[in-house]
This record gives structure tokens, C-alpha cells and sequence, in this order.
């Protein structure tokens, strides 16, 4: 079995786990755009061909994995097979017929309709019916589950057209050959198994975006549109049976769109330094977002109030200077926060992939040291990102950053070296 571990959110990447957008965003119309939480329809082959690059760039320094292709080799095991199949029920009505039909096609066949979407003309021969609803919005990799040190939670997702993602990456994570997790280090949010299959709760519901390993005893949390409070608070619950963490920092985020995660407004690149939206991240700002200090090492869950992020870091003996996305003019900041410029991705401390369209948060960042290179560069051998020194490496993402997600959305690491 493959060692799973992430205990920082800068530490050298190891694995790392992505899903190249593939028909599922082909299927997209306007009609489905609401429903399927899109703000446009992508142009697939763009979007796949700077997914491409994005990967590339990932593989420079990790092994990286697809999840459909890791959903297909999971379903080479006839358990596999019944548990997905079975659990399908919740999200989508199936006949007797619908679930021979899909018992019958081989694991690559299964694992492509599940995330594709599957669906039949009506007998008009007009209209189209998804019989299995595709998931476009898996290549966010990074929330329908999520590594916590050496434990793994699967999410309970806050929008009925994600309720199924975590149903594919429990089935990795139970049978995937290599990938397989021992269940006690599985982390889910109620005693009935079941009940993440069931009806849709929005009421209390977790995402990954909002979990953001800061080290090996510090996890933040943001409570936001897709993470409620009462789950932050089940989390805790669980890492505290661990044992290995001890404080819990629960951002408590304006309820926007454009803060759908913790991780659009707040990421760390280095050991000194994160990127930030100003306006809810900096301390003594009108909109400065509270945070809930859970103490997790004592008898009963301790809370206490801290106003600020940065300040709570720092009183945890883990100070980070805030570099501004969008530089020192709110509008600059407010049209690259809503294109992902906090939203950065670091294969080792230090190095960081984010998106090329936003030049002011790139601007701030050579000015604390990072030298600004393209992909391209990177891919033509001629720089070595593990040379100690701090980078910036800007991938383009005109199309993928339509979809609202940036480089860290877009990725599950599986392992880091711990720091």
C-alpha cells in the first residue's frame, strides 16, 4: 500500500491527484450551466490543452495521477463495481435494466459514463435525458475529499451537482490497487455510512478547498457558502481521535461567491509568505474575516475568538507574511481575486504555479524574491525549480479559470516531504 501523508501546504510534492476535463465539459449547454454551477461553457480543447501544460508542469517534480483513469482501475474489482453501482441509485434514479447495462461495460467503459454523464434521446427523439448526470466540475480535484496529514476525509459536498464526486473517490480510495486506504484512516462525518449517499443536507456540509494543512499540528478551516460551521466542528472532533493535530483556525468567511473556499482568498507559498485577498485576510480591515481558535489537546473542544488570521497564526508561533493579490488597488485586487490570483499551487516551498492573466499578484511577488518563468520554460529543461530558489511559475488559464478554480482547486496532493 502507498504511503498517503500531507502535513504542510508547501512541502515538496510527491503525488498529486487531477482529472483532465474530458466530455463532461463538452456536455455542458446553456441550460445546464446554473444547474451545473458554470458561469459560461468552456471551449473543451482549450481547456484541455492548458490542463495539458498544467500537468506537465506538475510532473516536472510528481508523480501525477488522473482520477477517472484511478476510478477505472479501481473497478477491475467485482466489490468495486457493486459498491459504485449500488450507491449510483442516490444521485440518479436507475432501473433494474440501467444497472445490468452498466455491470455489463468494462471498468474504462463504467468509470468514463459515470464521469461523462450517460443519457438517451426521449422518444421524440428531440430531447436528451441524462440517465447519469455528468460531473464537470471534477476537475476541481481538490474538494470532494482531502489528505489530513495521514488520515483522508471524504467530504460531504454543499451543491446537489457535486453530490457524487465523493462517491468516486471512495471508491478509489476502498479499492484502487495501489491507492487503497485502511479504513481507520478514513475520515467521514457520520456513523451510517449511507448517509453521504443520501438527500443533500446544505446545511452541513464540508469542502476541500476549505481544508488547508498549514503543518503538521495546524489546520485551517474556512466556514463559507460550501463548509458549515457545524461540520468544521465534526472535523475537529475527528482529527483530535488522531492525535496529531492540535489547533484548528475556523476562518469564518463572508457567505460570496467570489469566497467560495478558503483557499480562493488565502494560500501559503513559502515558508514566510501567502497570498492573499486584502480586504478579508489583512488584519484591521473593515471586512477583515474572524477566526474560531479551536484547542484540540484539551479534555472538551476549547473555541476562542481571534480577529484575524494572521494574527492567529502568528499567536501560534506560525507567522506568515500577507503578499496581496491583485497589488495595492482594490479593483486590481477584486478582478484577480475572481480569476484565482490567491488561489496559487506550490510543488516545493517556494515554488508556486498560478495563472498568467493575473500580473499584479505577480508583480507583488517579485518583489519578496520569486522570479517570474513561464511553463514553457520550465518544460524546455532549462530551469531546475528545485534549485532552492523561489518561483513563479504562471501557467496559462484563460479558459480553465472561467470554470472558477484555480491551480490549488485543481489538485488532490496524496504526498509531500514533510518539512
Amino acid at each position: 500500500m502507498t504511503r498517503i501523508s500531507v502535513k504542510s501546504e508547501i512541502g515538496r510534492l510527491q503525488t498529486v491527484v487531477v482529472h483532465r476535463p474530458g466530455p463532461e465539459v463538452d456536455r455542458m449547454t446553456p441550460t445546464l450551466m446554473n444547474e451545473m454551477l458554470f458561469d459560461d461553457i468552456l471551449f473543451g480543447n482549450e481547456a484541455r490543452a492548458e490542463h495539458d501544460i498544467f500537468r506537465r508542469v506538475l510532473g516536472q517534480v510528481a508523480r501525477v495521477l488522473d482520477s477517472q483513469q484511478m476510478l477505472a482501475e479501481a473497478l477491475v474489482h467485482e466489490d468495486a463495481r457493486t459498491f459504485l453501482v449500488s450507491h449510483l441509485g442516490a444521485f440518479c434514479p436507475l432501473s433494474r435494466d440501467d444497472e445490468d447495462w452498466l455491470a455489463s461495460l468494462t471498468p474504462t467503459e463504467l468509470a468514463a459514463n459515470v464521469v461523462g454523464g450517460w443519457y438517451e434521446m426521449d422518444q421524440t427523439g428531440r430531447n436528451y435525458v441524462f440517465k447519469i448526470p455528468p460531473i464537470p466540475n471534477l476537475l476541481f480535484m481538490r474538494d470532494p475529499a482531502a489528505v489530513i496529514g495521514d488520515t483522508v476525509s471524504v467530504n460531504h459536498m454543499a451543491t446537489t451537482a457535486r453530490r457524487s464526486e465523493p462517491l468516486v473517490l471512495e471508491t478509489i480510495l476502498r479499492y484502487h490497487p495501489t491507492y487503497k486506504v485502511d479504513a481507520n484512516r478514513l475520515i467521514w462525518f457520520d456513523n451510517d455510512e449511507n448517509y453521504r449517499f443520501k438527500l443533500l443536507d446544505s446545511r452541513n456540509t464540508i469542502e476541500g478547498g476549505d481544508i488547508l494543512v498549514l503543518s503538521e499540528h495546524i489546520v485551517a478551516v474556512g466556514v463559507s457558502i460550501r463548509t458549515t460551521q457545524s461540520k468544521m466542528m465534526q472535523l475537529a472532533e475527528r482529527l483530535r481521535k488522531y492525535g496529531r493535530f492540535k489547533t484548528l483556525l475556523a476562518v469564518l468567511l463572508p457567505h460570496k461567491r467570489s469566497a467560495m473556499h478558503l483557499d480562493t482568498v488565502f494560500t501559503q507559498i513559502d515558508p514566510e509568505h501567502c497570498l492573499v485577498f486584502p480586504p478579508f485576510m489583512e488584519p484591521n480591515q473593515p471586512e477583515s474575516c474572524p477566526v474560531l481558535r479551536v484547542d484540540m489537546t484539551a479534555k472538551e473542544l476549547v473555541i476562542e475568538l481571534k480577529p484575524d488570521l494572521m494574527t492567529a497564526l502568528a499567536q501560534e508561533g506560525h507567522p506568515l507574511k500577507p503578499i496581496r493579490c491583485g497589488g495595492s488597488n482594490r479593483l486590481d485586487q477584486e478582478r484577480e481575486q475572481w480569476t484565482d490570483g490567491a488561489n496559487a499551487f506550490c510543488l516545493a516551498p517556494g515554488v508556486a504555479l498560478a495563472y498568467s492573466r493575473n500580473t499584479r499578484t505577480a508583480e507583488e511577488l517579485t518583489k519578496v524574491g520569486y522570479q517570474v518563468v513561464t511553463a514553457e520554460q520550465v518544460l524546455e529543461g532549462g530551469i531546475d525549480v528545485l534549485d532552492g530558489k523561489r518561483y513563479l511559475i504562471i501557467i496559462r488559464g484563460n479558459e480553465l479559470s472561467r470554470a472558477r478554480g484555480g491551480p490549488r482547486c485543481m489538485t488532490m496532493p496524496l504526498l509531500r516531504d514533510q518539512l
